[in-house]
Order: C-alpha cells, then sequence, then structure tokens
C-alpha cells in the first residue's frame, strides 16, 4: 500500500512564467525560484495548456488566412465601381464559404494527427506485450547510438521497461519521433473558422466603411484601399505577438489591445466621416 502511494505521480511544482523571465533576463536565483519544490502554491500555466495552444495556433493561422483572402478582395474590387451593399455582399460570399473550407481542413488534418498516433502507439504496445526482449534490444541499441555506454543503456532500459505506459512514452518519442497531438480537431477546426471570418473582415469592414464615406475620383480607390490596408497592419502585428511563444500573458494582453485598435479604426472609418487631416493621411 505505501509504494502503491510511492508510485503514484506528482505533478511538478513550479511557475513556468517565472522560468520565462528568468530565461529572459538570465537570472539564476530567479530560475531556481521557479523551480523550487516544497510548499510552493502551483500556479495555472497557460503554456503547460495544450488545448489552449492548439486554438491559439488555430487562430493565428486561421487570421493569417483571412488577411491574406482580405487583402485579394481589396485588391481586385479598389478597380471596381460597385456600391458598399453590392461589395458587402461579395465579400460575405466569399469569406463564409472560404473560411467553412479552412475550418474542415484543420479539423481533418488534426484528426487525422491524432489517429496516426493513436495507430502507432497501439502498434508498440501490441509489440511490447508479445515480444518485449526485443523492443528493449532496440531501445539499447538506440542508447548506444547516441553514445551511451552498453551497460548504461541496458540497466536504464530493464529498469523503464517496468513500467509500460512510461516505455511506450518512450519508443513513440525517441524511436518513432512522435509526439502526442495537441488539442482538440473540432476546437481547432471552430477556431479556425471563427478567427479567419472575424479577422478577416476586420480591413474589409475597414474598406466598405470608408468606401461609404467617400465619392468620386482616385478617392474611391485610394482612401478605402489605404484604410483597409492599416486595418490589415494592426491586425497582423496583434497575430505576431500571439505567435510569439514566450511570455504567452504578456502577449495576450498586447494582442487584445491591438485587436481593439484595429476595431475602433474600422467603427471610426465606419461611423464618423474623418477629418481633412486623417483623409490626407489615408489618401497617401
Amino acid at each position: 500500500e505505501n509504494s502503491a502511494r510511492m508510485a503514484t505521480p506528482q505533478t511538478p511544482r513550479r511557475s513556468l512564467s517565472l522560468a520565462r523571465d528568468a530565461f529572459e533576463k538570465k537570472d539564476q536565483k530567479l530560475s531556481k525560484i521557479a523551480h523550487v519544490q516544497g510548499d510552493v502554491v502551483r500556479v495555472y500555466e497557460s503554456g503547460h495548456n495544450e488545448k489552449e495552444n492548439a486554438v491559439r495556433e488555430a487562430a493565428v493561422y486561421g487570421g493569417y488566412e483571412g488577411l491574406c483572402v482580405s487583402g485579394a478582395l481589396m485588391a481586385a474590387l479598389s478597380s471596381t465601381t460597385l456600391l458598399p451593399s453590392q461589395i458587402l455582399s461579395m465579400c460575405i460570399g466569399t469569406m463564409l464559404p472560404l473560411a467553412v473550407g479552412f475550418s474542415l481542413r484543420d479539423f481533418v488534418r488534426k484528426r487525422a494527427e491524432h489517429q496516426y498516433y493513436r495507430h502507432e502507439r497501439e502498434r508498440e504496445e501490441w509489440e511490447l506485450e508479445n515480444f518485449p526482449e526485443g523492443e528493449q534490444k532496440e531501445m539499447v541499441e538506440l542508447y548506444e547510438a547516441m553514445g551511451i555506454s552498453s551497460t548504461d543503456s541496458q540497466i536504464v532500459i530493464k529498469t523503464l521497461s517496468k513500467y509500460k505506459k512510461q516505455f511506450v512514452d518512450l519508443m513513440m518519442l525517441q524511436e518513432l519521433h512522435i509526439v502526442p497531438p495537441e488539442g482538440s480537431p473540432v476546437l481547432s477546426g471552430m477556431a479556425t473558422f471563427c478567427s479567419f471570418l472575424f479577422i478577416g473582415m476586420l480591413p474589409l469592414a475597414a474598406y466598405i466603411g470608408r468606401m461609404a464615406y467617400t465619392r468620386g475620383g482616385d478617392e474611391v480607390v485610394l482612401g478605402p484601399l489605404s484604410a483597409g490596408m492599416t486595418t490589415t497592419a494592426i491586425t497582423s502585428a496583434a497575430l505576431a505577438v500571439t505567435n510569439r511563444a514566450n511570455l504567452p500573458r504578456q502577449n495576450s494582453r498586447m494582442t487584445y489591445l491591438l485587436l481593439f485598435v484595429a476595431l475602433c479604426v474600422v467603427l471610426l472609418l465606419a461611423c464618423v466621416r474623418p477629418s481633412r487631416f486623417v483623409t490626407a493621411f489615408l489618401e497617401l
């Protein structure tokens, strides 16, 4: 009974945000604090949340794809004489089916990753169950190829092979180089769909809103196109901040700020007639 309690896995106690701060500052004392064991409060770490990472990744790439499509639409529509209502209908008719297509692509890709990982893991478990000596020999040879002595390799593998799940995890990673897929296929698909539509429509909304207050001449081309590209630049900056791997909490705040600024630009251009100074700036 005591041995069973000792074998129960314990979640490591550390603060990932502190560890990242310590690395950025090259602070050894802060690194020790981040990894200290004892009566430490467990802190939720977004970097360890696989579902959140997968959803964030799908949202970022879905947003970039939406910006690319909206940029192509703005470039094509800038040479037309369509009314804002006609352009809005065309944009929605283009963005909606593309959002569905990209979300299905991510769903199928993630689902295939999960199926492949599950199939290979079941195969390794079956081989370990039916021929454990062969699997242990393969891992010993792998460790020897890494420069570990034969004696030490046999000791390590003999010890790890007592724990079936952990040994299969090791084979999946070091023998097959397959890591567990992150996140849910459904959540990834939904994140791609929402991000593609929302972020992709921001520049188009600025373009259409600016066009609604622009009449005649070259202003029809330059003003709305400049407004759309300005919003695209702000939104791209927000996505770039989100895509950074370190300091996710600080990046999330900056991302929300940049997206809020992009939304304010859209509302300003759509609801308020710009002043002459702003108009001259947008016509550059």
